[in-house]
C-alpha cells in the first residue's frame, strides 16, 4: 500500500507522540515494520518538512547520486543510512541507482526529479474508467453520425 505524504506524517506522529507501537501501526497502515522505522527515522533526521514540502528534495543530481552510490559501493554504510540522510522517500531508490551504476556504468545516472504526478491506484483505476467511458461515447458518437448520413 501507497501512502500519501500527509498519510505517512499522520503515521509518524501516531508513533513519536501516541506511543503507538510499529507493529500495531504496521496492522492498520498494512506496512512492513521497517517501512514505517525508515518514516520515522526521515522525521527525525528532516523533520516536518520531509513529509509536508516534498519539492525541496524532489531533485537528484547526478553528482549525489554518484556520491551516494559510492558510499554505499565502500561497504561501510547500507542503503537505508544513506537514504535516510538524503531525505529519499524509500531506500530502494538508491537500490535502484546502484543497480543501474552496476549494470550500465556510471553514464547511465542521470539528474533525475521526484515524480509529481504520482497518483493514488483508486485515482488511477477512475482515470482509466474516464478515459474508457470517454471512448465509448466517441465511438458512440462516430456510429450515430454515421447512421445519420447513411438513413436517406
Amino acid at each position: 500500500m501507497r501512502l500519501t505524504r500527509e498519510q505517512k506524517l499522520e503515521l509518524v506522529k501516531k508513533h513519536l507522540e501516541s506511543g503507538i507501537s510499529f507493529r500495531e501501526l504496521a496492522e492498520e497502515y498494512r506496512l512492513e515494520t521497517d517501512k514505517i522505522k525508515y518514516f520515522v527515522s526521515l522525521y527525525q533526521m528532516h523533520g516536518e518538512q520531509i513529509c509536508t514540502n516534498q519539492e525541496k528534495l524532489s531533485i537528484y543530481t547526478r553528482e549525489a547520486q554518484l556520491e551516494a552510490i559510492q558510499r554505499y559501493l565502500n561497504g561501510n554504510e547500507s542503503y537505508r543510512k544513506i537514504g535516510i540522510e538524503l531525505g529519499l522517500s524509500d531506500a530502494n531508490i538508491l537500490r535502484d541507482w546502484v543497480t543501474l551504476y552496476r549494470e550500465k556504468g556510471e553514464e547511465a545516472i542521470k539528474t533525475t526529479h521526484v515524480r509529481r504526478n504520482y497518483m493514488l491506484k483508486e485515482n488511477r483505476l477512475d482515470r482509466i474508467a474516464s478515459d474508457e467511458v470517454k471512448d465509448r461515447l466517441a465511438y458512440l458518437e462516430a456510429e450515430n453520425d454515421y447512421l445519420k448520413n447513411c438513413t436517406p
